[in-house]
């Protein structure tokens, strides 16, 4: 026998889908609450994450300011480390170009002769300023100009030319000195009488103090080790 299928064909499985026309109003509300289920879930979704980066960026907002004032605190710090270390580099370079006169002047009281008188003493640090108020003579130019260093100009008188020689192997002695030139060294005429000041401080007529009457007056330099940066600003008498 042949089988027979009782099923309307409009209701077989398999068969055509019910066109749109036949959904009923259920049909459309479920497909609009599932439409606004999906905008509810995407505006949460991108409200969450808004939210979440606008709570960043106030973090990172704070901690900007935070690092910021302690910039502004520290930054007085570092302005008095940079004036430090200005200061510093000032003294140091004072300390480098500054020579002792001090000391010079100590070991030139203790090498000149007593019978040897000054008249004169000038010291520059620098040749550009050995004319600068000097008294001293010619020592104090043509001499003093072939040397940039730190120097005593010096005039004054002995007994002997013998003495002249002696003094100028005793400034050797002095600590730095590094030449003696002598520029003139002549016998002083017999009624001169100049007024000389001698090593020891004391001051009287061109006999004494240990210059003779018609002893020599001399003038001559004495040269220092040159100081390493020195400009010569300065003139000591």
């Amino acid at each position: 026998m042949k089988a027979i299928n009782l099923i309307p064909s409009e209701s077989r499985r398999g068969g055509r889908s019910p066109s749109l026309g036949r959904l009923g109003p259920a049909h459309a509300v479920l497909g609009f609450l599932v439409v606004a289920l999906a905008l509810v879930t995407v505006y949460v979704v991108t409200a969450n994450s808004v939210s979440s980066r606008k709570t960043h960026l106030a973090s990172l907002k704070q901690q900007v300011a935070q690092v910021q004032t302690q910039i502004m605190r520290l930054n007085s710090y570092a302005q008095f480390e940079k004036l430090a270390q200005a200061r510093a580099a000032t003294v140091r370079q004072i300390a480098a170009t500054r020579f002792n006169w001090h000391g010079a002047l100590a070991d030139l009281s203790k090498v000149v002769p007593a019978n040897t008188s000054l008249q004169s003493l000038v010291a520059t640090v620098s040749s550009s300023v050995s004319g600068a108020g000097s008294s001293g003579g010619s020592a104090a130019g043509s001499v003093r100009g072939d040397i940039n260093a730190p120097a005593f100009a010096l005039k004054g008188c002995t007994h002997t030319q013998d003495q002249v020689a002696q003094l100028m192997s005793r400034l050797r002695l002095i600590n730095g000195v590094t030449r003696v030139t002598l520029e003139d060294s002549a016998a002083q005429s017999s009624g001169s009488g100049a007024a000389a000041v001698s090593s020891s401080g004391g001051s009287g007529g061109s006999s004494s103090g240990g210059c003779s009457a018609n002893g020599p007056s001399f003038d001559m330099v004495v040269f220092f080790q040159p100081v390493s940066g020195a400009t010569g600003t300065g003139v000591t008498r």
